[in-house]
């Protein structure tokens, strides 16, 4: 009798594991889930990505892809770079596409995007129209119960710049202006955004050194003038955001000790983004 009531408790408990394995299994991408970090630039916060020239083309995936337009998860299980809420619909690369970068030195990590939109809407809600929402997890732990911070960053149609800190726990939030700048180009169709984050952000009372890891969300809204609000999004696993705060799906940033790789005048920033989005 003993015999059957330990087989029956084992055969119980792999099952159980199992279930377990599978209900925490998160959809990674296969290509773009650890973004590795680079040093070696002086940033400046005020929405010009001019010093960010060759981050872009430092850093790609393991197929050779570049940081843009990057696959997720949908809610529907579905891989996409882009998904529709609320009637919202996309025509392709030149209606919305998030490209970003993430630097670092001992003061702090910098994240940087360029978002291609044809059409920027945002009558003053951070997050409800064109506008980005993060998910940081300082621990670097992506699982669920994890501590995570929520920052909300838009531009309003009247040129306000809109920041919402969420759930810091007591930490010090982000700072307009020192923290987050956000600039417009209607002629290129681009929105860029830019943020610091210090060790005291994280949590931390120590400078920051190569091999710390950060967990990462970034969701970019998106609005138009004929369907305002939120109605759609792009990013970086999105869906740490959207449906739900998911600090167990959030990407992986590894501070490297490598430096950004220099590139020609021919390849700065701006062709670079030129580039891409031709190709896309």
């Amino acid at each position: 009798m003993k015999k059957y009531v330990f087989e029956f408790t084992a055969i119980f408990v792999a099952i159980m594991l199992i279930g377990i394995g599978v209900a925490d299994a998160q959809w990674r991408s296969p290509t773009h889930d650890v973004y590795n970090a680079p040093t070696g630039v002086d940033v400046e916060i005020d929405g010009n990505l001019d010093e960010w020239s060759g981050v872009l083309d430092s850093v790609k995936g393991t197929d050779g892809s570049t940081f843009c337009g990057v696959e997720f998860e949908g809610r529907d299980g579905v891989v996409k770079v882009w998904e529709d809420w609320q009637g919202g619909t996309w025509s392709g690369p030149e209606d919305h596409t998030t490209c970003f970068m993430i630097v670092w030195d001992e003061d702090a990590v910098y994240l940087a995007l360029s978002v291609t939109d044809d059409d920027h809407q945002n009558s003053g809600a951070a997050w409800n129209g064109d506008g980005v929402q993060l998910n940081v997890v300082p621990s670097g732990i992506r699982e669920g119960g994890q501590p995570f911070f929520l920052y909300n960053a838009g531009l309003a149609e009247n040129g306000d710049l809109l920041l919402h800190n969420e759930r810091l726990n007591s930490l010090p939030g982000l700072v307009s202006g020192d923290d987050v700048a956000i600039t417009r180009d209607e002629d290129s169709k681009t929105t860029n955004y830019e943020f610091r984050f210090t060790p005291a952000n994280f949590g931390l009372e120590i400078s920051l050194s190569a091999g710390l890891e950060i967990g990462l969300g970034i969701c970019v809204n998106d609005g138009d003038e004929d369907a305002t609000g939120q109605k759609g999004w792009s990013g970086w696993n999105p869906h740490t955001v959207v449906h739900n705060k998911n600090p167990e799906k959030t990407g992986l940033v590894v501070l490297s000790a490598d430096n950004v790789t220099p590139v020609e005048p021919e390849g700065k920033l701006a062709a670079t983004w030129g580039r891409i989005k031709s190709v896309r």
